[in-house]
């Protein structure tokens, strides 16, 4: 089984789903409503997607990304955003979680990853026993703050987005391997590679290949997902996304494959093994 842990959707009707105020990006070049998601999944051969808020669209109304996935059970699931430091994160967390059926959220922040404002949210998503994603990282410190809240919550299931910015940190790859290692030794600690960390490895040199490879060993396949960026990357359409995921790795075992594109999501959001209605 194929899932696609990273995928946004966009409503074309922007009068019921208006872009937020100050959207920027890709957002606001294109749309993706959930009912051409699916089809280019069927047409990709991906059975499963965690549809993920995506920041500058719709900012924290993650309407649009609750309603397509409850259209969708089984097939889908969502995954919100929240600022973890606003007063009210817990309670929103609990909102989102227990009356819009999201089963995840992702946290933006200016604050830091650690800031313990934020530890109200975090003892939420604890009882609630959901995972978090963390947006935002490129920077090594960043990771090690990361890491700080992951170890202060271990009932918590935490993954960095795009492999928390490895790929666009050239100037500090060995650090930013360093900080993702440390990170890794946390059981709790998971890791979502997308296209804008599998499309540049096959130009890294042979030295940054072999840090590439050790963040992976370090977490495991087993701890490792894989989610397309669909659309923010788009080039080839979302195929072509799917297929470099198949591909960009060679180093992969089949059995590694089969737990970065499917299996370690399973384990995070079991609702997705059951039929799709």
């Amino acid at each position: 089984m194929i899932v696609d842990t990273h995928v946004h959707v966009v409503s074309n009707d922007k009068v019921r789903h208006p872009l937020a105020p100050g959207a920027t990006g890709w957002s606001t070049e294109v749309t993706n409503p959930v009912e051409d998601l699916i089809a280019a999944m069927d047409r990709a051969g991906v059975d499963r997607a965690t549809l993920v808020q995506p920041v500058g669209t719709y900012a924290l109304d993650n309407s649009y990304q609750a309603d397509s996935a409850k259209r969708f059970p089984g097939r889908t699931v969502s995954v919100g955003i929240l600022d973890p430091v606003a007063p009210d994160a817990a309670d929103k967390l609990t909102y989102w979680i227990t009356e819009r059926g999201m089963q995840g959220m992702r946290l933006v922040s200016q604050a830091d990853a650690d800031d313990a404002r934020g530890n109200a949210l975090w003892m939420r998503a604890q009882e609630l026993r959901i995972p978090i994603s963390l947006a935002g990282g490129g920077q090594p410190d960043r990771i090690d703050k990361m890491r700080a809240m992951a170890a202060r919550f271990p009932g918590v299931a935490v993954a960095p987005d795009h492999m928390a910015g490895w790929s666009n940190a050239k100037e500090h790859r060995a650090e930013m391997t360093r900080a993702l290692v440390g990170l890794a030794a946390l059981p709790n600690a998971y890791l979502r590679i997308s296209s804008t960390s599998l499309a540049p490895y096959g130009s890294l040199d042979e030295s940054e290949k072999t840090m590439f490879r050790r963040v992976i060993d370090a977490f495991s396949p087993k701890r490792v997902m894989w989610g397309s960026n669909f659309p923010s990357s788009r080039e080839g359409g979302y195929s072509a996304q799917v297929e470099l995921a198949r591909t960009a790795l060679p180093f992969l075992s089949a059995e590694d494959q089969r737990w970065i594109l499917g299996d370690t999501a399973l384990t995070l959001w079991p609702s997705l093994k059951v039929s799709a209605k």
